[in-house]
């Protein structure tokens, strides 16, 4: 998936940018990021992560997260906001909840609006705007009792706007209207005394309304119901015949008419009286779409990217699992470090399986440190001892960072990045292969043409497509080139003679990042993965057993069957 221009519509209030020149500028580099690889796209797995965040607007949250942006004005933007999200705990739940019901209120019920026909459209119609004023003025009363704890520049926009709303005259036109409304149809036609007039034959020639009144008419009492209901009051005017009524369940009255036709017939007949109610709701319906509601849409989007982020911060915390605010550095600082470092795409699944664990018995957390001593890390270790995983939670933590998100970390300060390349060989890709080989030269040959000091390079089992002494005479000049350009990067190997290199390779003198070994961690003796990693040079007898139990060679059982056949 290409990077896409995530403007759209614009919302009342934008929780994500703080200008409009902000918004452009972002437009504006996000052609230019079209240009580039996006391997890294599916490599740190942001579809899933996506889609974790924000299950009702995947999509748009993946277009935020690959907008990686290098603004630190508009990510302090985010960052404040979410921190308002996070501490003013009814603040969420107060805003999604009111906007939802003012959308709903506004797709169902306000937005086809085009003319009362009827008392029971008349009804719908009042008890919609009802619904958006109750809407606005609970947002006022929330604001008025939480304003000094709200801090972010957008969140305070947001209800500025619904306070200029609150306070503007369209608004108060329609709350006056509202009122009138309310006040005529508390006094509304209970009861219409209609005249039928026959001919000699007895047959109904015309029918009119000769009058109405405020008091309903009901049917008059049998001599059974005076018996029973001795000293009851009974309405002074009743009705000889039938009076049919609408359906009520709980008393359990059958519907005897088309009642729909009735009302919009006599709602027409009674035009004189019905005519004030349809120029009051017209004018309050003119002051409603003055306020210019249509923009509100925009924003639901928004407030789901911050639910979601909340949503998930709250629940790592609930496992034990610490996220930070980031500290934004410099971005000629070209730093990295991270305390209690963990990678969301594995965290996701091992919550999957592991219910009842938290902290360190559920995920185990790295720490890291890009910085002038060491800026380009070479990784060892054994297989399946955590390798991927880390490389992949470096890069996750960048792109949440670089979000305005909180990281996956304890602790982090970093410089924004220009931007993340990737290079994840498949595992079927992996051997002596002269077409695989050429194709993956011709990608770093790319990458080199457009990465730059400020970029982040995440390198995971490269370049094993040749022969071992080809693939470590390769990856030393690779690696060389990377460190002389100045880039930010981890290259995760089975490579171990790499390792050995860092200090040949820090020696030239125009290296602009210096190299360093690391290691995931293994027991010595039992082959126990600790996935932790350590400063250090990896062993090569470890090295040898993961080869072997990577293609299913077992030292003890060949042992095991040597001696068996000495018996033979």
């Amino acid at each position: 998936m290409k990077h896409q221009n995530i403007a759209g519509a614009r919302p009342i209030v934008d929780l994500l940018y703080p200008s409009e020149e902000k918004k452009h500028l972002m437009t504006e580099r996000g052609i230019q990021l079209e240009k580039l690889p996006d391997d890294y796209i599916s490599n740190l797995e942001i579809a899933s992560l996506s889609e974790l965040l924000c299950p009702r607007n995947q999509y748009f949250c993946q277009r935020l997260l690959t907008e990686l942006c290098d603004d630190e004005e508009i990510i302090k933007y985010r960052q404040d906001a979410l921190q308002d999200f996070l501490s003013v705990k009814k603040l969420m739940p107060i805003l999604y909840k009111t906007i939802n019901e003012m959308l709903t209120n506004d797709r169902t019920n306000i937005h086809n609006i085009e003319s009362v026909q009827s008392f029971t459209a008349l009804n719908g119609q009042v008890s919609a705007l009802d619904c958006y004023i109750s809407c606005i003025d609970r947002l006022h009363e929330f604001f008025e009792e939480n304003k000094q704890e709200i801090k972010s520049e957008a969140v305070n926009k947001l209800f500025s706007h619904f306070e200029g709303i609150y306070s503007s005259e369209e608004y108060s036109f329609l709350k006056s209207c509202m009122d009138e409304l309310h006040s005529a149809l508390e006094n509304r036609i209970r009861s219409v005394t209609v005249a039928i007039n026959f001919d000699e034959e007895m047959l109904p020639v015309s029918a009119g309304i000769v009058g109405y009144s405020t008091k309903a008419v009901g049917v008059k009492p049998s001599v059974f119901d005076k018996l029973i209901y001795r000293g009851a009051n009974f309405p002074d005017q009743t009705v000889k015949g039938k009076l049919f009524t609408k359906y009520i369940p709980e008393k359990g009255v059958t519907r005897e008419v088309d009642l729909n036709e009735t009302d919009k017939a006599l709602f027409d007949e009674l035009d004189k009286i019905t005519d004030k109610y349809i120029r009051t709701l017209s004018e309050a319906l003119a002051s409603y779409r003055a306020i210019g509601f249509d923009e509100i849409y925009a924003l639901e989007t928004q407030l789901d990217f911050y639910d979601g982020a909340v949503r998930f911060i709250e629940s790592a915390e609930a496992r034990g699992i610490e996220m930070c605010r980031p500290e934004i550095l410099p971005k000629g600082k070209r730093i990295f470090k991270a305390e209690g470092l963990f990678d969301i795409a594995f965290y996701k699944r091992i919550t999957g399986i592991e219910h009842h664990k938290k902290g360190d018995d559920l995920i185990v957390r790295n720490d890291i440190s890009f910085d002038d001593s060491s800026r380009f890390f070479i990784l060892t270790g054994a297989n399946n001892g955590g390798k991927t995983t880390f490389v992949r939670a470096i890069g996750i933590c960048q792109v949440f960072c670089q979000a305005g998100l909180f990281a996956p970390a304890k602790s982090l300060s970093t410089s924004l990045c220009d931007y993340i390349y990737t290079n994840f060989p498949k595992e079927e890709e992996v051997g002596i292969n002269s077409s695989r080989f050429t194709t993956e030269i011709k990608e770093f040959k790319q990458i080199s043409k457009t990465i730059t000091k400020d970029s982040l390079l995440l390198m995971n089992e490269s370049i094993q497509s040749t022969t071992p002494k080809e693939c470590v005479d390769i990856a030393s000049e690779l690696v060389k080139i990377f460190a002389i350009i100045g880039v930010r990067g981890i290259f995760a190997t089975h490579l171990t003679d790499l390792a050995y290199m860092c200090e040949q390779i820090n020696s030239d003198k125009d290296i602009r990042s210096k190299l360093k070994s690391i290691v995931m961690e293994t027991d010595e003796q039992t082959g126990e993965r600790k996935y932790k990693v350590k400063e250090g040079l990896p062993s090569a007898i470890s090295f040898a057993k993961t080869v072997f139990e990577k293609y299913g060679i077992d030292e003890n059982i060949i042992r095991e069957n040597a001696r068996r056949h000495e018996g033979d």
